[in-house]
């Protein structure tokens, strides 16, 4: 079987071009081909996130939700004395935190 020959993603590559090279090579063809490895080892992870946790929201993150799940949302944060973009937020990190811990 032959492999499939993958270009690599340029460095500085935007965002844009990041998702359209990820949709254009599947990840399995990827790894086969060593342009991508599985990554063990997430202590440089662990450390940007808890550096996060002090910094400022500067960076933005646009998501389109049903209604519904933002209501449901909305009304969680206000049980908890926040908004929905707090919680969201919140259980973003906390969702992030388990996924490097899982890695």
């Amino acid at each position: 079987m032959k492999t499939k020959r993958i270009p690599k993603l340029r460095r500085g590559a935007s965002d844009a071009e990041v998702v359209r090279w990820t949709k254009a090579y599947d990840v399995f063809d990827r790894l086969d081909s060593g342009i991508a490895e599985v990554v063990e080892d997430h202590s440089d992870l662990d450390r940007i996130l808890e550096e996060a946790v002090l910094q400022d929201n500067t960076a933005q993150l646009n998501m389109r939700i049903p209604p519904a799940m933002k209501a449901v949302l909305s009304r969680l944060a206000r049980e908890r004395t926040t908004d929905a973009t707090t919680l969201a937020r919140i259980w973003l990190a906390e969702r992030l935190q388990q996924e490097l811990k899982a890695g």
